[in-house]
């Protein structure tokens, strides 16, 4: 398991980093799911399901990403703390506790890694349905040309 630990430094480090550069340069904005996203959620879920016709409106991202990144954050913290607290439940004892104690914090840590690679293999899929051209967004973090607007 040194591998786990390993790349748990990784995965905390970048995610604090990644963080940050949406706290400094405000897309945090175009990320986080609100509760006046709840409606535009469901017409696009509706729409991926073709149980409705006309792309809904949206923005860089539509509410449906909103929900899904907003979602994916706090699995991340929950992935992190349950870590930690699997990690060294002596030393974070209250942090143990909060999740309800060991076998519960290894639970929710299984759990949360299994919810990300779910989010990966269904993200990907719905890029390669919508917008092939795009993953190479996903990638490098840049997209070539103009978002599809779709209004």
């Amino acid at each position: 398991l040194n591998w786990h630990f390993a790349l748990a430094w990784p995965f905390v480090i970048t995610g604090l980093v990644y963080l940050g550069f949406l706290a400094l340069s405000g897309q945090w904005r175009s990320l986080l799911f609100r509760p006046r996203d709840l409606g535009p959620a469901v017409q696009m879920q509706l729409y991926y399901l073709r149980l409705r016709k006309d792309h809904p409106p949206q923005g860089k991202h539509n509410a449906l990403q909103k929900s899904a990144y907003t979602f994916i954050m706090m699995l991340g913290a929950i992935a992190t703390l349950s870590g930690f607290a699997i990690y060294r439940p002596v030393q974070l004892g209250w942090l143990t506790t909060l999740f309800g104690g060991y076998e519960l914090a290894r639970y929710w840590h299984f759990v949360t890694v299994w919810l990300f690679v779910a989010f990966t293999l269904l993200h990907v899929a719905l890029v390669f349905l919508v917008d092939p051209s795009s993953m190479r967004a996903i990638i490098t973090g840049w997209y070539r040309g103009r978002f599809p607007s779709h209004d």
